[in-house]
């Protein structure tokens, strides 16, 4: 029996999400995969494994330059010449991928990965992001969802769409070197990944600045990624009386293993979410999240069970979660990394995962 065939396009910025997923249909599609890099080359990709044909195809200009069309097009012919049976998309290229694909290939076959349903604050050309993502939902029939507020929310706004939902796969970035493990000193907390104004490291911060100063001694705080105000950020960091580290730089993805090793606790104070992939790092790596009690973590985190919640943009709310997860028993905080771990056996095997992709590529 001839096999499916899917071409696979996913920006250097998902490719964390899709690795994990496309070399495991190869044994039962014939695939055809797109990485498309950025033009200022920040994102490496890394070596993949994967027995299909792998393109990775460098932007030549900047992402909202008129002559990036002239790359799309390339890319759009050359699937075109493939034959897809399915052409899953995920990257959001603003503001000419969508329409150049539309142009030369059926829309009937796309499946759009939505990890947005709308543009949050905070977000560049937020305007133009959002009339970007309203045209792909109204054009386009397949949408692929890694959250269930999302697509709920998401059913609301456009009806009579053909809708795949699963979690995130979990991101792993290797083996963390041998002997790496949290401080039995102290209990270190960490925020990772880029920082954006809806993520409210703020709230982070000035929530660790409340406790007293005998909790604080006993406190490592690492505040790491991408920020563009570090100075603002930097002034709330240098008042904490605790051990803290300040890398606003994005950070070597051959680093990031030992750096959730190294913790206890992720601190995710977002104020709206759809789904986080440092939430699905420190998953893989079996560590507890501090959270908001918001849709995109509720459905993920049993509070006092396998991680905690606090209200939104409460500070006093998630100052006495630090101060309990601080007080907290080696035996008491092992209990709750177990129950995450039968959690994750639970929601997020790769096998029920890839199962799910599966059965929607063959309703298209």
């Amino acid at each position: 029996m001839k096999k499916k065939r899917i071409a696979w396009i996913t920006a250097d910025y998902f490719v964390d999400v899709d690795i994990p997923i496309v070399p495991h249909l190869t044994s039962e599609y014939e695939v055809e995969w797109y990485i498309i890099q950025g033009f200022d080359g920040k994102i490496s990709v890394p070596e993949i494994k994967a027995d299909c044909n792998i393109y990775k195809r460098r932007i030549p200009y900047r992402r909202r330059n008129p002559k990036c069309i002239s790359f799309y097009a390339d890319i759009a012919k050359q699937i075109k010449k493939f034959a897809p049976d399915v052409i899953y998309v995920d990257a959001m290229e603003v503001p000419y991928m969508y329409p150049v694909l539309d142009f030369y290939l059926p829309t009937t076959k796309m499946v759009h990965a939505t990890h947005n349903v709308k543009s949050y604050e905070g977000w560049h050309h937020r305007r133009l992001s959002q009339l970007y993502l309203s045209y792909v939902f109204n054009r386009h029939k397949h949408f692929h969802l890694f959250s269930q507020h999302a697509r709920a929310e998401f059913e609301a706004m456009y009806s009579g769409k053909h809708i795949m939902y699963t979690p995130l796969s979990l991101k792993d970035y290797g083996t963390p070197t041998a002997g790496v493990t949290p401080s039995n000193d102290k209990v270190s907390f960490l925020f990772f990944g880029n920082v954006r104004q809806n993520k409210r490291l703020d709230v982070m911060l000035q929530a660790m600045a409340r406790l007293p100063q005998e909790l604080l001694s006993r406190v490592h705080v690492s505040v790491l990624g991408s920020c563009d105000n570090a100075s603002y950020y930097r002034s709330m960091v240098d008042k904490l009386s605790c051990s803290v580290t300040f890398t606003p730089d994005r950070i070597a993805d051959e680093e990031v293993a030992d750096i959730f090793a190294r913790h206890h606790y992720l601190v995710l104070p977002y104020e709206n979410v759809t789904q986080s992939g440092p939430h699905m790092i420190a998953y893989n790596y079996g560590m507890p999240v501090i959270a908001t009690r918001i849709e995109g973590f509720t459905e993920h985190v049993t509070d006092g069970v396998d991680g905690f919640l606090f209200e939104e943009n409460d500070v006093d709310g998630l100052a006495e979660v630090f101060k309990k997860t601080i007080l907290l028993s080696k035996q008491e905080y092992a209990a709750v990394c177990e129950n995450l771990k039968e959690t994750i056996a639970r929601k997020y095997s790769s096998e029920s995962i890839l199962a799910e992709y599966k059965r929607f590529f063959e309703t298209i």
